[in-house]
């Protein structure tokens, strides 16, 4: 008798604690479910100005800002990487900019639809072509400009423009990621 009361508490223990290591790791899980957080977007801060680094798993990586479209977070976090920032340091990586030439939602539809089908890089240029019912068609450089090109709407959406470098810069990385994202 005392040979089966041992074996049930040993078999409920083991059941105990296998609901209680369950529950611990639902609980340390990110909202896209993916843990650790770190999924490389705040990798560009390593070796930089102390302190940036965590702060930016902070405000991007622990609340999946690249993946779950939630509320801002808080904004103490961002003023403490903004006080924090010296010269040359990025500004906060997961903060997307708009490119002056087109809308977030405008290459989100471009990607979205499946129909990317070409992506051209050329030294410090980048398109993308997007062939649905029509056209839609990306293009910057990475020092002074865009252009974006929707062939979808009547009339037709034309921008080509100057911009600064800065805007240049973040235009041409839009365009890559959305290229790596359709794997082209």
């Amino acid at each position: 008798m005392k040979t089966v009361v041992s074996l049930f508490s040993t078999v409920g223990f083991v059941i105990l604690s296998g609901l209680l290591m369950a529950t611990g790791s639902a609980t340390a899980s990110t909202p896209d479910g993916e843990t650790p957080a770190n999924e490389g977007v705040c990798d560009i801060l390593h070796g930089g100005t102390p302190g940036l680094y965590g702060l930016c798993v902070a405000y991007c990586e622990a609340q999946d800002l690249d993946t779950v479209d939630k509320n801002p977070p808080n904004e103490k976090i961002l003023a403490n990487y903004n006080k924090k920032k010296q010269d040359g340091d990025p500004d906060m990586p997961c903060i997307k900019v708009p490119c002056p030439c087109w809308t977030n939602d405008e290459l989100a539809a471009a990607i979205v639809d499946g129909t990317v089908s070409a992506c051209i890089s050329s030294g410090e240029t980048i398109q993308l072509v997007d062939d649905s019912a029509a056209l839609r068609f990306f293009r910057s450089d990475q020092t002074s400009r865009c252009a974006y090109v929707d062939f979808n709407s009547a009339p037709p959406i034309v921008r080509n423009q100057n911009i600064s470098e800065a805007d240049a810069v973040n235009c041409h990385s839009q365009l890559a990621q959305a290229c790596a994202d359709t794997g082209h």
